[in-house]
């Protein structure tokens, strides 16, 4: 009974294996091989060993073959087929001949003027003596189209004319390209897919072209990264064009509009001044509405609590392109109130003339006024009132550079703001002389330069480095409170409460290194270095000193809105002195 079952067994056993067997034999007769052989003139020699492929992929290995050898200067690789007798089963072998090594000798670009030939040229990466491959020709050719495309010829033609043989040599080719720059084109307009709100003219002022011109360049990147640049928009398209048959020409650009307004909440806790003392809360409240009525004009209420009983408040409207030209117009009132020592409110008006992509020369207008409160009347050192009466008024120019990749969390790129004031203050004050109260007026000359720069340069993957800095001087024959930068908090000297120091100079240095969580999303660390030099005023002595500050903070997007959130240390305040501050922003 045991013998049954083996001999069953090894029946089956059998017949399993017959088969593939056979199968077996039949795949190693039916191989097919292709060759490289060599060229007989250049004496190169074939390559060792031939290609084994299965019948059904021999065509598509075969023409793989013929396409990588041209791509590597062949130029005459083709195939040929034959038989080969190498066993007792016959095998099919594909013979495929490499031919000579072939360069290109020469390029001739005709259709065009030699200025334009000139200019082509610059795309052409296939050069005098390479190997010549007939696909980066071809590439060739077509950045050359895309070139004059960009120079504005989107009608233009190009084309490989002829491929011959330079004399008797079969190692040198000329290629001929033919170009046809084709008509103008005028542009009619350029239009937002999927902008409901901004008109055409304000992006035709953002992209820089000029509707009703003829269309000098047409470049859909730069179109596109200006638009983006304007924080006008959460999204941008790659802009395309259509031409009409009388060969004027659309620009379209697929957009998707921002929030219409936004709501900006930061509230920032400050640990106690003394012991037994208690923390207190500061914050503002930010309100725009961005692209009103579709033309980029933007209105600001900013509302501030600072610490020992100030306040202030700033409102501005601005207004980017007047008219559709590039001039731009802003109107601004800044008031502060500081208890009961004075009160300060100035009225600015500012224009802005944009030269080019990024660059805008700005001048302005400011007058301002300060009138004392209790406390500020009182006479302080060297028989003094405190805070005089006083009224300013300042001329200003200045220029703003911003070249950045981005709107938010910019990773790479430029960004500097500088502006000089100059203005003749007029103040009224109380004076003690020979045991005498009078009362006294005088002019003073006041100077003021600001500068706020930024350098964004990206390190290793998704990681931005951070550096700026930002520079306050005042320059003036005597000097009162009111005329002081107030310096420190989240905006300026960061682990420091917000207006700690005045200084007639004041500056900071910083460094923030970024690791980036996605598009908007980043965690940071920073260091930051100020100095202050604070002159002697009728309620205070000089000081001057350097202050340093660092510390961690994120920001991140969530389904309210972005969220930033820092805490920051200085060298005095220790480790439960952290300044922390949060903030919220959200679209209306």
């Amino acid at each position: 009974m045991v013998r049954w079952h083996v001999a069953a067994v090894l029946a089956v056993s059998l017949g399993l294996f017959a088969p593939l067997s056979a199968y077996a034999q039949s795949d190693a007769a039916g191989r097919v091989a292709i060759r490289i052989e060599a060229d007989a003139e250049t004496g190169a020699e074939a390559d060792a060993g031939p290609i084994w492929v299965r019948p059904d992929s021999a065509r598509r290995r075969v023409a793989q073959v013929i396409d990588s050898l041209r791509g590597e200067g062949y130029y005459f690789a083709l195939e040929k087929r034959s038989t080969d007798e190498r066993s007792r089963d016959e095998a099919i072998t594909h013979v495929v001949r490499r031919g000579p090594l072939v360069r290109l000798g020469e390029l001739v670009l005709s259709g065009v003027p030699d200025e334009t030939v000139r200019l082509l040229r610059s795309e052409q990466t296939l050069q005098e003596g390479d190997p010549f491959d007939l696909r980066r020709m071809e590439a060739d050719v077509g950045r050359m189209l895309a070139r004059l495309e960009r120079e504005g010829r989107p009608l233009a033609e190009a084309w490989i004319e002829s491929i011959d043989r330079m004399g008797e040599s079969v190692a040198l080719v000329s290629v001929t390209v033919r170009l046809q720059a084709g008509p103008r084109v005028w542009l009619k307009r350029i239009e937002s897919v999927g902008g409901e709100r901004t008109r055409s003219g304000l992006i035709a002022q953002l992209a820089q072209v000029r509707p009703g011109a003829e269309l000098d360049s047409f470049e859909p990147e730069r179109i596109r990264r200006r638009l983006e640049e304007s924080g006008l928009f959460a999204s941008v398209g790659t802009p395309f064009l259509l031409i009409d048959a009388d060969t004027t020409a659309i620009i379209r650009v697929p957009v998707q509009e921002s929030d219409p307004g936004s709501f900006d909440l930061v509230l920032g806790y400050l640990p106690p001044a003394g012991t037994g003392g208690r923390g207190s809360v500061v914050g503002s409240g930010h309100l725009a509405l961005r692209n009103v009525l579709g033309r980029g004009r933007e209105l600001s209420l900013r509302l501030h609590r600072l610490p020992g009983e100030v306040s202030r408040i700033d409102v501005a409207a601005t207004d980017p392109y007047v008219a559709d030209l590039p001039v731009g117009v802003e109107f601004a009132f800044h008031g502060l109130e500081q208890d009961s020592t004075y009160g300060k409110r100035s009225i600015r008006g500012e224009a802005s003339y944009h030269l080019a992509a990024g660059l805008d020369l700005v001048g302005g207008l400011s007058r301002e006024v300060v009138s004392p409160g209790h406390g500020g009347l009182r006479l302080g050192e060297e028989g003094r009132q405190i805070v005089p009466h006083s009224q300013a008024l300042f001329v200003g120019l200045g220029v703003q550079i911003t070249l950045l990749d981005r709107h938010v969390n910019p990773t790479c790129g430029v960004f500097l703001v500088m502006n000089l004031e100059s203005g003749r203050k007029r103040r009224t004050e109380r004076r003690i002389a020979e045991s005498d109260t009078l009362q006294r007026a005088s002019t003073t000359e006041q100077q003021r330069l600001n500068v706020s720069g930024r350098y964004y340069m990206p390190t290793l993957d998704g990681q931005v480095l951070v550096a700026g800095g930002d520079v306050g001087v005042l320059l003036s024959g005597e000097f009162d409170r009111s005329d002081l930068f107030r310096f420190g908090g989240a905006t300026s000297l960061r682990g420091y409460d917000e207006d700690r120091f005045l200084g007639a100079v004041v500056g900071r240095t910083l460094l923030e290194y970024r690791f980036l969580i996605d598009r908007i999303s980043y965690a940071f660390a920073f260091f930051d270095l100020g100095y202050v030099d604070r002159p002697r005023t009728p309620d205070a002595t000089s000081s001057r000193g350097w202050h340093p500050g660092y510390g961690i903070g994120i920001q991140f997007e969530t389904g309210v809105g972005l969220v930033n959130v820092s805490a920051a240390l200085n060298p005095d305040s220790g480790p439960t002195g952290a300044r922390i501050h949060a903030g919220l922003s959200f679209g209306l």
